[in-house]
Parts: C-alpha cells; structure tokens; sequence
C-alpha cells in the first residue's frame, strides 16, 4: 500500500521552457511523467529522499519525475541522459 508521493523535477527551466528534440530522428521531445514505487526500507532508498517538508515518509513511496518521449520513436530519455548527450553534440 503506498503511503505516499514525491514529485521532483530539479530542472523545471530545463524541462518545460527549452526544447529538446529526439537524438535519434530529429522529432520535438515531449514530457511525460514516470514513476517507480519504493520502500523507505529497501537498500534502494538510499539513492532518494523520503523528507517531506518537516516529516519523513515510511513505507512504500511512489516517486514521479519528469522524463522526454520520443511520439515517433517511442524512446524515452531522462534528463541527465538528454543532458549530456546536447553536451556532446555542441563539440
């Protein structure tokens, strides 16, 4: 049973005011929200934060973030991955 969400987006500016186009075939990127279920107890929680605000959330948490899509390739890209790759292709 999940006891509660998380959104995080630390790149809002990134993410919503920049367009960004698909590596592959050249398509405008749109986003999309992904998600993944974690339990504050798992050895997996130590790669994400449980505060929220004040409290801190116990159990199973569903985190929610923003990721690109791709609507001609059907490819998925996070933003650290889109990230490096407009580094590289400015060289």
């Amino acid at each position: 049973m999940i006891v509660g969400k998380k959104y995080f987006n630390n790149a809002v500016f990134y993410t919503v005011f920049k367009k960004h186009y698909c590596p592959s075939c050249g398509t405008k990127l749109t986003r999309i929200k992904a998600s993944k279920i974690v339990n504050s107890r798992s050895p997996e929680a130590e790669n994400y934060g449980f505060s929220s605000g004040d409290s801190f959330m116990v159990g199973d948490v569903e985190l929610i973030w923003t990721e690109f899509y791709c609507p001609t390739c059907e490819k998925r890209i996070s933003i650290d991955e889109m990230r490096r790759i407009e580094k590289e292709q400015k060289k």
